[in-house]
């Protein structure tokens, strides 16, 4: 599995913080603690900019998941999994929720990538539609 490094500067000291699981590093960015500035390094690779990155700040401007099981309400990793409080087997699709993150909340590289997605999501419909719906005359 991956693992990525990040490097902090306060003043002339240099820590670096690591290994983190794609998982870590996604959250970091999420609170801000990661800027496109920010210098990562994956594996034993060089020390490159944060924004560097391909799809970072978009992949954090995604709101995580979170799973709950249907019986008891508990959370649980991702289906399938056995629910450990009431040991309901719960299967793939039963109640998944998403975290309730609003946009503002957000550290601004993360916001600006957010808008950017539903932005080019918002134009490929628009561009979808309008091949296939017949033009109007008038």
């Amino acid at each position: 599995m991956t693992v990525w490094f990040v490097q902090q500067v306060n003043g002339e000291v240099q820590t670096e913080i690591g290994p983190l699981q794609p998982k870590e590093l996604l959250e970091l960015v999420r609170k801000g603690s990661i800027r496109p500035e920010t210098k990562l390094r994956k594996g034993d690779s060089a020390w490159f900019p944060a924004s560097d990155v391909g799809g970072l700040f978009e992949a954090a401007s995604r709101r995580p998941l979170k799973f709950f099981c249907p019986s008891c309400g508990v959370e649980v990793s991702r289906p399938p999994v056995t629910c450990k409080h009431c040991l309901h087997d719960i299967q793939k699709g039963e109640a998944r929720v998403v975290s309730a993150e609003q946009p503002d909340q957000l550290p601004t590289a993360v916001a600006q990538a957010r808008n950017k997605a539903d932005d080019e999501a918002r134009q490929s419909m628009q561009n979808w539609l309008r091949k296939r719906l017949p033009r109007r005359s008038g």
